[in-house]
C-alpha cells in the first residue's frame, strides 16, 4: 500500500525523523512557508514597477515613454516603449532602467500627469530550502484500493468522505468541515490560486496529480513563463489547491473544503518558490478580470508594494474575496500581502487549537485555521499532524504522493475554501463573507494573537442563512397570522390596514428568505439560488433588482384599480424591507455604484418603497 509522506515546513528546525505505523513511509522533506522579513534593495528584481492611469491616451504613452529616454539619457532607451506590459487593464510596466539612472526617472516622472507611482519590484515567495531528510518514501503512484474498514458513509446530519486518508485530515474535522458538506461544496464559483502552479494536466514534463481528476479547473495564466499553461514545478501550488478543492468522495486519496469549486491556476513562483511583486500583482488583475469570486495568496514578504495593494484594491472593487497567508515568521507582525486592508489574513493553529510556533500575529490578523506542526502527533494517528494534500515528490513532476506540509500557507486555503461555500451560498459582498467568517468563528484567545479565532465553515453556513432570514424560518406563518388578524371586513369586502400589510410584508419576505436560504443544503446549487438570485444577473442587473423600480411601476399602472391596492402594499413593503435588510447584511455587490454610496442608495429606495406601500395601503382603506 502506497505510503503517507509528510514534509516539515519550519525553515532552520532541526528534526529526527520517526518511522509512523505500519505501511506509511515517513519523510522529512521541505520548507512550506515564507518568512521575507527584512526585504531591502538587495532584495528586488532589478527592475522598476510602472503603473499608469486606467485612461491614459496612447500620445500620453508616448510622451512617458519619452520622458523616461530623456531621463535616463545617455543610455539608450527603446523609442515609443514603455518596458514589459504586465497587466495592459491596470497600465502596470516593468522597466529595465540601469540603477545609476533610477533617481532620475524618478524625478522626471513625480509629476507626470499620466503615471500613479514608480517603485521598485521586489522578490516574494517561499524561502530557500533546508537540507532534505529522506527516509526514502514508498514508489509513488496511485494509492492502495480502499478497504473496507477505511470506507467512510454520511452519517446522520454529516458527511464523511470514502476516501481513505481522510482519517488522517483532522484539519477538515477541526473547521467542521463534515456539517458544512451538507449545506453546500462550492459548486459554481472560481477560486484563484496564486501560487507556484498547479498540476492540473498531463504535460511532457509532468502529470495531473492523481486526486485531482475530478477537480475543476478554469483556464488560468503562467507569469512566470508567458503562456496560459500554469504547471507547477514546486508542489506548493498543488497542495494548496487541495485543500481548496481536491477531488472528494472519490474512494481515492484525501478530501478538499470546496471540492465543487473551480480552480483557477495563476503562476507567479517558479521552482524554486521564487516571485516577483509585478507578476503577482498582474496575477491579481487578471483573476478579477477573468471570473475569479476567491483569490488565495499562500506567499508574502516583509515590505509593502504600491502595485499589490493597488491590485488588491481593484479586485475588492469588483467583487472578490482575497485570502492571505499571515507568514511563518513567528513573530507580531503580519506580512505582506496579508497585512493589506482588504484582505483576510490568515494564521496557523495546531490540532489543539494552540497557535503554531511559527505562525505571525499581530494587529491585521483575522483568522486562525489549520497548519499544523510536524513535531506532534496530537490526534495520536501515528502520523506527525501535518496538513495532508496530494501533491508532486520534490524535484520531479511526474510522481506524486500524499504530502503533509505546515505553514500558514496551509491554513490560508482552508478560508478561501469556506469563502467558496459562502459565496456559492449567494453572499456576494466581500465585507460580508469576511463580516461572517469573523462573526463565526471559534474564539481562543486574545484578538492580537488568534485574530476573531478559529475557522468554522458551518457556523459560517448557518451565520450566512440566518442573517438573510431576519427572522428565522417560522416567518410565513407569523405572516399568516399577522395579514388575517390586521384584516377587518368592510362592504363584504377584505381590508387591510397600513400597519397589518406592513408587518405582514416584512415577517413574509423574512419567511421566505429563510427558506431560500437553506436551499443549498442539499449540496446542489442551481444558477439562481439564494434570496438574492439578482446577484446572478449582472452589475447592472444587481443594481436594477435593489431599487424601488418595479413598486414605481406596479403602483404607476394599478394605483387606480382599488382591488389591487393590497397586493400593491404588500410588494412595496416587501422589497422595502428586502432594501433594508440588504442594507444591514450586505448580500449582493453593487459593483456599478461606489462603495460608499451603496448602503445610502439603499436606505433611500427602501423609503421609497415604503411610501408607495403606506399610499397604496391607505388608498385601498379610503
Amino acid at each position: 500500500m502506497l505510503g503517507l509522506v509528510l514534509g516539515m515546513a519550519a525553515l532552520g528546525l532541526s528534526i529526527t525523523a520517526r518511522t509512523g505505523s505500519p505501511g506509511h513511509a515517513v519523510a522529512i522533506v521541505y520548507d512550506q512557508g515564507f518568512d521575507a522579513a527584512g526585504l531591502s534593495a538587495e532584495d528586488s528584481t532589478g527592475a522598476v514597477l510602472l503603473d499608469l492611469h486606467d485612461d491614459v491616451s496612447d500620445e500620453q504613452r508616448a510622451a512617458v515613454a519619452q520622458a523616461i529616454d530623456d531621463a535616463i539619457a545617455p543610455f539608450e532607451w527603446p523609442d515609443g516603449t514603455l518596458g514589459m506590459e504586465l497587466s495592459a487593464a491596470a497600465g502596470l510596466y516593468r522597466l529595465r532602467i540601469p540603477e545609476s539612472e533610477v533617481a532620475d526617472v524618478r524625478r522626471s516622472l513625480d509629476e507626470h500627469p499620466s503615471v500613479e507611482w514608480l517603485e521598485r519590484e521586489q522578490r516574494l515567495g517561499l524561502p530557500v530550502d533546508p537540507q532534505a531528510i529522506d527516509v526514502t518514501p514508498n514508489d509513488a503512484g496511485d494509492p492502495a484500493p480502499v478497504r473496507r474498514e477505511d470506507s467512510v458513509v454520511p452519517t446522520r446530519g454529516a458527511f464523511r468522505p470514502n476516501d481513505p486518508y481522510y482519517r488522517h485530515q483532522w484539519h477538515l474535522d477541526q473547521v467542521q468541515m463534515p456539517l458544512a458538506w451538507m449545506r453546500t461544496r462550492g459548486r459554481g464559483v472560481v477560486v484563484a490560486v496564486i501560487d507556484t502552479g498547479v498540476l492540473y494536466r498531463d504535460h511532457e514534463r509532468g502529470r495531473r496529480a492523481p486526486d485531482l481528476a475530478s477537480t475543476r479547473f478554469a483556464p488560468g495564466w503562467d507569469f512566470v513563463e508567458g503562456d496560459a499553461t500554469p504547471d507547477d514545478e514546486h508542489g506548493h501550488g498543488t497542495h494548496v489547491a487541495g485543500t481548496i478543492a481536491q477531488s472528494t468522495h472519490n474512494a481515492l486519496g484525501v478530501a478538499g473544503v470546496a471540492p465543487d469549486a473551480t480552480i483557477m491556476p495563476l503562476r507567479v513562483l517558479d521552482a524554486r518558490g521564487s516571485g516577483r511583486s509585478g507578476d503577482i500583482s498582474a496575477a491579481i488583475h487578471w483573476a478579477a478580470d477573468h471570473g475569479a469570486d476567491v483569490i488565495n495568496m499562500s506567499l508574502g514578504g516583509g515590505l509593502a508594494s504600491r502595485s499589490m495593494a493597488s491590485a488588491i484594491e481593484y479586485a475588492h472593487r469588483k467583487g472578490v474575496v482575497v485570502v492571505a497567508a499571515a507568514g511563518n515568521g513567528g513573530r507580531g507582525r503580519v506580512e505582506y500581502p496579508a497585512a493589506y486592508d482588504h484582505v483576510i489574513a490568515v494564521g496557523a493553529v495546531r490540532m489543539d487549537g494552540t497557535r503554531a510556533y511559527y505562525s505571525s500575529w499581530g494587529d491585521a490578523l483575522d483568522l486562525m485555521a489549520p497548519g499544523g506542526d510536524l513535531r506532534v502527533d496530537q490526534n495520536g494517528d501515528g502520523m506527525p499532524d501535518g496538513v495532508v494534500q496530494n501533491t508532486m515528490l520534490r524535484g520531479n513532476a511526474m510522481r506524486h504522493d500524499y504530502l503533509g506540509f505546515q505553514g500558514t500557507s496551509m491554513a490560508a486555503p482552508h478560508v478561501a475554501g469556506v469563502a467558496a461555500l459562502l459565496r456559492a451560498q449567494g453572499l456576494r459582498d466581500p465585507d460580508a463573507v469576511e463580516q461572517v467568517l469573523r462573526a463565526s468563528a471559534r474564539e481562543v484567545g486574545p484578538s492580537a494573537e488568534f485574530g476573531a479565532g478559529i475557522l468554522q465553515a458551518d457556523a459560517a453556513l448557518k451565520r450566512q442563512g440566518s442573517s438573510r432570514s431576519l427572522g428565522g424560518a417560522s416567518g410565513a406563518s407569523v405572516a399568516l397570522v399577522t395579514l388575517f388578524g390586521g384584516a377587518s371586513r368592510r362592504r363584504r369586502k377584505l381590508v387591510l390596514g397600513p400597519l397589518a400589510a406592513m408587518l405582514g410584508a416584512f415577517t413574509f419576505g423574512g419567511g421566505l428568505s429563510a427558506a431560500f436560504a437553506w436551499w443549498p443544503a442539499t449540496g446542489s446549487v442551481s444558477a439562481f439560488s439564494g434570496p438574492h438570485a439578482v446577484a446572478h444577473l449582472g452589475d447592472v442587473g444587481a443594481l436594477l433588482g435593489l431599487t424601488a423600480a418595479l413598486p414605481l411601476l406596479g403602483y404607476a399602472a394599478l394605483a387606480h384599480v382599488r382591488r389591487f391596492a393590497p397586493w400593491l402594499s404588500m410588494f412595496a413593503f416587501g422589497v422595502s424591507g428586502a432594501l433594508l435588510c440588504e442594507a444591514w447584511v450586505p448580500s449582493v455587490r453593487l459593483a456599478l455604484l461606489p462603495e460608499w454610496l451603496a448602503g445610502p442608495w439603499l436606505l433611500g429606495n427602501a423609503a421609497v418603497c415604503a411610501w408607495l406601500g403606506w399610499a397604496a395601503s391607505r388608498d385601498e382603506t379610503r
